[in-house]
């Protein structure tokens, strides 16, 4: 990724830059958030995907990420299969 669009990245917020995908839970909370280059397809392994872990009362008490780590080598479609650390 190029300086400026890490500054861009830093300033708009990752979302402004990526492809976004948003999963819900049962209770209507945000649960993962994929995020790609854009033109991505969701069954290719180009995704860095995060889950929202929440406490009995709904808080936000943890992000985990699928495969233990920042790297956009994930598949969307298997979000809630993989391994999250």
């Amino acid at each position: 990724m190029s300086a400026r669009s890490v500054i861009l990245r830093d300033a708009l917020g990752p979302e402004s830059l990526f492809a976004a995908r948003y999963a819900y839970n049962a209770s209507g909370d945000v649960e993962y958030i994929g995020l790609a280059e854009p033109g991505s397809i969701d069954s290719q392994p180009k995704w860095i995907i995060k889950k929202i872990v929440y406490d009995g009362q709904r808080r936000q008490v943890a992000s985990l990420f699928a495969g233990g780590r920042i790297k956009f080598d994930q598949v969307w479609d298997a979000r809630e299969s993989a391994t999250y650390q």
